[in-house]
Order: C-alpha cells, then sequence, then structure tokens
C-alpha cells in the first residue's frame, strides 16, 4: 500500500494528543510541565489582565443592567423618590435601538469561502473544507451563539464564543469541531499586551466559570472548597474566587514557545518532524542527506488549554489542535487613548438622554394625575356633619356633596382649588430627550420603520442606510468575528479529520452531502504514491469572507431577478425556466426544476452534466414534429442532391466540348503557321514575316486561358449532404484582352473558328 495508508495506520496507532487517556498522558506528554509553576504564571497573568480592564467590565455590566427593567434609574434618586410617593417610570427607548442593530446582524448571514494559498491546494478541496466549516456552524447551531455574543457586544462593548473538539458520539472514536457558547462574555480576560481586533496575537486568555459550590464538591471532590480563596493574598482578587455560594474556576488557554523541525519533501510536502514516527524522521533525513529535501529548525508555539482554580490545576495540559487560541471575541466601539484602552456598546452615551426622557415624562405623569385631586375649600361650619362625603370626593364618585349654609357667609360654597397645569416647558425636554437618544445613536425613526416625508423607495432606503451607517462598526466587527472564526476551524480541520472518513458537508444554500475525506484512490506501483482524494491533510488554505444577506434572501434576489429577465427577453424564458424553479422557496420546487432540465438542449445539459461532475443524460428520441421535419429537411437534401448530379453532367459536357474546340484551334492555328512558313521560304522572300510571332503568342495565351477554365471545372466537387450546400459561383468569365492583335500583327476574331483571316488569304491587310 502507499504512503497514505502507512500513515493511517500510524494515526491509529497514536492518537491525537486530546484524545489520550488519562493513563496514557505521561507517555503523551514526555515533557509534562511542573503544573505548580503553570499555576503560579497563571494566577500573575491573572491579575494583570483583571487590572488592565476592569473598569470596562464594570462599565459594561452596567449597561447590560441598564437595559434590565428598574435600571435606568439610579439608586439614590429612585429611593428618594419612591420615599416622596413620586412616580420613576420608564419609557425605554435604548431597548429598541440595540434590537435594531442586533437585527441587522441577524439579516446579514456571513459566507465563508476557502481558496487555496499554494501549489498543492486544491480547488476542489477548498470547497469541501468551506463545507466542513458550514457543517460545524450547522451540528452546532452556531448561528444562536453568534447572535447571544451579539446581544452583549452591541449594548455592552463586548462578546465572546469559542470553538472546541468533542467526541461526536459515546461510541466513537473519532473527534469532531464544534462552536461553543461562552455565557458570560464580558468576564473573559486576554493578555493584555494583544492588539488586534481578534486577539490572535495574545499569549494567554482566561474564561472565567462560576460554579455552585455543591455542584463543585461533587465534580472536584479531591480539591475542598475550603482550600480555595480564604486567606491567599498572593494576587489581586483571589477572594473573588470563593464565596459561600459560588466557587470560580477558569480555563487558561496559553501559547507555549516550541521550536519545530520542519521538513521540505520533494514533491513539496511540508512535514513537522517535531513529534513524528523515527520511520518518517529517518525518511526526511535520508533524503536530505541525498540533496531530495530540505530540513530546518522555526521558532513556533502550541496551544494548552487548563482548567484551574484558586490554587491549583485541575485539568491538563491539553494540547489545542491549530495554532490559534480558540476563543474569539467581537467587540463593539474600542479606543486606545494613551496606555488606557476603553470599550463602549450603543448604551453607554445614551444614559443621560434616556434618563432625561424618563425624568420628564415621570414629572408630565406625576402633574397630570394630580389634576382630579385638588382639595375643596370651605368654611368649618359647611362641612359641618358632613365630613365622611368630603373625605371621599377625590376618591369616589357621588350623587351630589351636601354642605351646610354658614350664617357668617350665606352666599357662600365650597370651592375646588384649581389643579395644576401642566408645563409646557417639561413637553418640550421630552421631546429633546427624545431626539437626543435618536442623535447619539445615530438610529432615526426612518430606520426604525416609522413613516417619514419620503415618498419614493429609493428615498426611503437611503434614509434607512443613513441609520446602518451609524451602527455600520458593530456589524464590521462582527463580521470580522465570523471570519476568524472560520481561520479557527479551518486550522483546526488537517488535525481532527485527519484520516479517511465519510463526513456530511453543508453548501451554502443548506443542503446536506455525503463527501469521502483522505480517500485513497487505486493501487500504490512502482514505488508510487497513492493519489488522495479531498485529502485535507496537505496543502495551504485561507479564508475569504463575504458578508450580505442571507441566503433565503439571496434565492428571493434571485427569483426577482430571473422573472425581470424573461419579462424583458421572453424567447429565452426556455432557457432559464429550471433555475427559476430551483430559486423558489416552496415544495418540490427542485423536483420541478429537475424535470425542466430534461426539456434543455442537449448540449446545455451536457454542459450542466459537466460542471457538476455527473454523467451527461441520454439523447432523448426524436418527437413526431421533429421527425417530420428531419424527414423534410432529408428530402430536400435529396433534390438538392440531385440537381447538383445534373449540373455536374451538364458542366462534364460542356468540358468535353471546350476541349474538342481547343483542339481544332490548335489544328487550325499549326496549318496556319505551316502555310507562313512555306510561303517565307519561297525565293524572294527577304526576310520572315513578324505576324508568325504575334500568331504563336496568341495561340500560346489561348491555350493558357483553356488550361485554366478546365483547372476550375475540375477541382468543383459536391458539397456534403447537410447543411443544405450555398449556390454554386457562377463559372469565371473568359478573358477578352487576346481579342486586340499586338501591334503590327493581323487581327483575330475567336467567334470565327476554322476561317482563315484575310490576311493570311492573300488579301490586303
Amino acid at each position: 500500500m502507499g504512503r497514505f495508508t502507512d500513515m493511517l495506520s500510524k494515526r491509529l496507532r497514536k492518537p491525537f494528543a486530546s484524545e489520550a487517556e488519562p493513563e496514557d498522558e505521561a507517555a503523551a506528554n514526555p515533557k509534562k510541565p511542573d503544573l505548580a509553576k503553570v499555576h503560579a504564571t497563571a494566577m500573575k497573568r491573572w491579575a494583570r489582565a483583571d487590572a488592565a480592564d476592569r473598569e470596562n467590565r464594570e462599565r459594561a455590566y452596567e449597561d447590560l443592567e441598564f437595559l434590565e427593567p428598574g435600571g435606568q434609574w439610579e439608586t439614590q434618586i429612585r429611593q428618594l423618590r419612591e420615599s416622596a410617593g413620586r412616580p420613576c417610570l420608564e419609557f425605554d427607548h435604548l431597548g429598541t435601538t440595540v434590537a435594531q442593530i442586533t437585527g441587522d446582524i441577524r439579516q446579514m448571514r456571513p459566507a465563508i469561502k476557502v481558496v487555496a494559498i499554494d501549489d498543492r491546494g486544491d480547488k476542489d478541496t477548498a470547497e469541501v473544507i468551506a463545507g466542513i466549516i458550514r457543517y460545524v456552524e450547522n451540528r452546532s447551531d452556531a448561528a444562536a451563539i453568534y447572535f447571544a455574543a451579539a446581544d452583549q457586544q452591541v449594548p455592552a462593548g463586548v462578546g465572546h464564543w469559542k470553538v472546541i473538539t468533542e467526541y461526536g458520539s459515546d461510541s466513537t472514536f473519532e473527534q469532531e469541531i464544534a462552536v461553543a457558547p461562552i455565557p458570560d462574555g464580558i468576564g473573559v480576560r486576554w493578555d493584555p499586551d494583544a492588539v488586534k481586533k481578534t486577539r490572535e496575537d495574545a499569549r494567554f486568555c482566561f474564561i472565567p466559570v462560576d460554579k455552585d459550590r455543591a455542584a463543585y464538591e461533587e465534580e472536584y471532590p479531591d480539591h475542598p472548597c475550603e482550600e480555595i480563596g480564604g486567606g491567599d493574598a498572593s494576587f489581586t482578587g483571589a477572594s473573588d474566587w470563593s464565596t459561600p455560594d459560588v466557587v470560580r474556576l477558569a480555563e487558561y488557554y496559553v501559547k507555549t514557545p516550541v521550536k519545530k523541525r520542519l521538513a521540505m519533501m520533494p514533491d513539496g510536502e511540508v512535514r513537522d518532524l517535531t513529534n513524528a514516527d523515527p520511520e518518517d524522521v529517518a525518511e526526511a533525513e535520508a533524503l536530505a542527506a541525498q540533496g531530495q529535501a530540505r530540513i530546518e529548525t522555526r521558532d513556533g508555539h502550541k496551544v494548552e488549554r487548563y482548567l484551574i482554580n484558586a490554587r491549583d490545576v485541575l485539568e491538563g495540559p491539553v494540547l489545542i489542535p491549530g495554532r490559534f487560541i480558540p476563543v474569539v471575541p467581537v467587540f463593539g466601539v474600542e479606543q486606545v487613548i494613551g496606555k488606557k484602552r476603553t470599550r463602549r456598546g450603543v448604551v453607554r452615551k445614551a444614559k443621560d438622554a434616556q434618563r432625561a426622557y424618563n425624568y420628564s415624562r415621570s414629572t408630565q405623569t406625576e402633574v397630570v394625575a394630580l389634576q382630579p385631586k385638588a382639595p375643596f375649600v370651605g368654611t368649618e361650619a359647611q362641612f359641618k356633619g358632613y365630613e365622611d362625603v368630603w373625605a371621599t370626593a377625590n376618591s369616589e364618585n357621588h350623587a351630589f356633596l351636601p354642605f351646610n349654609a354658614d350664617p357668617k357667609a350665606p352666599t357662600a360654597m365650597p370651592q375646588r382649588v384649581p389643579p395644576p397645569v401642566a408645563s409646557s416647558g417639561l413637553a418640550e425636554l421630552s421631546r429633546e430627550a427624545a431626539e437626543d437618544i435618536k442623535g447619539v445613536t445615530g438610529i432615526y425613526d426612518a430606520s426604525l420603520g416609522a413613516p417619514s416625508n419620503e415618498s419614493s423607495g429609493k428615498a426611503i432606503l437611503a434614509r434607512q442606510r443613513e441609520g446602518d451607517v451609524g451602527s455600520f462598526v458593530y456589524i464590521e466587527n462582527f463580521n470580522r468575528s465570523i471570519r476568524h472564526t472560520g481561520a479557527i476551524i479551518n486550522s483546526m480541520v488537517p488535525h481532527v479529520y485527519d484520516t479517511a472518513r465519510t463526513l456530511r458537508i453543508v453548501g451554502e444554500d443548506g443542503k446536506v452531502d455525503l463527501v469521502k475525506l483522505n480517500q485513497p484512490q487505486g493501487l500504490a506501483v512502482d514505488g508510487v504514491s497513492q493519489t488522495i482524494k479531498n485529502d485535507v491533510t496537505v496543502g495551504a488554505y485561507d479564508v475569504s469572507f463575504e458578508m450580505g444577506a442571507s441566503y433565503s434572501t439571496k434565492q428571493q434576489a434571485a427569483s426577482d431577478g430571473i422573472n425581470a429577465f424573461i419579462q424583458a427577453a421572453p424567447q429565452s424564458a426556455p432557457l432559464v425556466l429550471d433555475i427559476l424553479a430551483k430559486a423558489q422557496d416552496w415544495p418540490m420546487a427542485d423536483k420541478v426544476a429537475k424535470r425542466i432540465r430534461t426539456m434543455l438542449p442537449p448540449q446545455i445539459q451536457a454542459l450542466e452534466a459537466q460542471e457538476s461532475g455527473e454523467t451527461p443524460p441520454p439523447p432523448m428520441p426524436p418527437s413526431p414534429e421533429q421527425q417530420a421535419a428531419m424527414q423534410a429537411q432529408e428530402r430536400q437534401q435529396q433534390l438538392e442532391a440531385g440537381r447538383l448530379q445534373v449540373d455536374m453532367e451538364k458542366l462534364e459536357v460542356e468540358r468535353e466540348k471546350l476541349r474538342t474546340d481547343m483542339a481544332k484551334i490548335q489544328a487550325e492555328a499549326d496549318r496556319l503557321l505551316a502555310e507562313a512558313q512555306m510561303g517565307a521560304a519561297q525565293p524572294g522572300a527577304t526576310h520572315a514575316d513578324p505576324r508568325l510571332d504575334a500568331i504563336g503568342a496568341a495561340v500560346a495565351q489561348l491555350s493558357e486561358v483553356v488550361s485554366m477554365i478546365l483547372e476550375e471545372m475540375s477541382v468543383v466537387e459536391p458539397p456534403p449532404p447537410a447543411p443544405p450546400a450555398e449556390p454554386e459561383p457562377p463559372l469565371m468569365a473568359l478573358p477578352t484582352d487576346f481579342n486586340e492583335a499586338p501591334p503590327g500583327a493581323f487581327s483575330f476574331d475567336p467567334g470565327a473558328l476554322g476561317q482563315p483571316a484575310p490576311e493570311m488569304m492573300g488579301q490586303p491587310a
């Protein structure tokens, strides 16, 4: 068998590092790190990362709480108003603004593309890897994970998710890649020295996980809660790791520098010999000694994962496939001011405007609510005996209000105090606060779907795009994070899907196809290795990104575009009806498209089969109409062939006649020349007649012209039966330049062949 089969067997004998059983951990990691030293370094890094980002985290949590009911009033002001019985109402405009931006993100589904970037990469394999990435997202329900992170990114300025490897089931040895959520995306701590938006240049990362104390003790009985935290002051924030109810753990991802020994093989393959089998190392070294391979040592890194608490390393190290820390951040607006890095979402700057709006509307409500509660004014004698009725005058609807006439004021009666009048300033404050919210967030009424003074569809779309521009920074950062997720999965694929297996990949339209990965083709003969189909373990690939509408939206746009095209060019409808049917979203659209495709011309069907790698369909039997048309065409061709045969026979007769006439001309010319020569030889002739040369030249010219005519007539051939032959061009016209005699010669009339010229008969010229 070939080299690939040997490689598969070696991989089966040597499991991947993350798959090794605990008892084999020492064998799989011969240089196991000092866990105490790893933990001490991790705690120092945690303290530094925690302090560098503490202010951003605290303000991000406040932004999220601001959107919760009751969170838009400061605690002290709320307490004062509630103690005085004054309302604290909330009219949440920011929640709608956040929903508008996250709604745009939900509609713009990403499309991850994979392209080959070296000679060993393959276009078909790149499409397979892109399908694997979509398969990973589909099986993980990655869309829900992405959008949950966006729900933190937009209001608070940061969200996170991660990429993990896991077994496909509890009864298989094959691992799968998956996208996993990070519920508390704000609490992730990154290397403060990392500067890239994706943090791919970070050396470490922490994902804190707070567990219930009882659940922790069940899962880790060898590490009691009492030993965590306590009076440990070795690092800042140690007391946060253990409370009476919660114990904090942290996933610790770290990049460890390593020296990599790489070999460039004769076929261009780059092999990592760092931890390779001795057989592979010996083979590479032997080829390098012969000058057929190149071996070099490079600086690199490996990514490892640990699970730690405040005192110990609970799990690890686990080797992470690929070259990235598999944690993906998605940021809002991030700025660097000197040595300080700040982050915010859409809520941060709109808080004051929202508070002003809540205050003005609460005060307006309070004033209006007090109007029917204005007290009544009168003398004590007027209310005497009716105190209970007047005491409930503002809370009950009495049919009448009795009172006593006061002798001291016989004409007076109880009067209501004028109620408070609503202030126009409060209404103006409410309007200004509402406009301030729109101005700060950049989301106006038209962007939220409210009617405006625009009348045309283009004007409405242009107004909506103005709001999209103000929030595009969130969409752009979200796109960048999706692309980085694709890069992480792409770097994991050669390590996780490194054996021959069948995998379900997902197309851009969501359809699932079965694809065989790393499949040997044929047999190894004379030392030539087997060809590998869909070999994802070789070649270099990169991820490109396309962001736009979801596939269903693109499908609808395609359907509308094809309909418009058919209306503009109805004659093209039979050629695109199958594509139009496929672009529909109703049931069985694919079956309709397949049936219509069978009616396409054979050349188009063959082209479609070639593009899809399928066998071309057999030719369809002709219909009765087509058979009748073919028979009529065949009869027409037979008639044309008969006419051509008659024409050829006529042409042959003309050719024979021309040869006969030429022979007569030649004989007559010879006779005339002979007579002329005899006359020149008689006594008394002083010199040869110059007309003899003219006669010879004329006869030679005539012979040449006749030869050309015969040659042209001999090359005429009948055309092929189909298509119908073009009409034959007319025969070449005979030149007439020989009718004129040269100077000093006799005249010659070809139409009077066989009749001697006057000069030759002895008559004067």
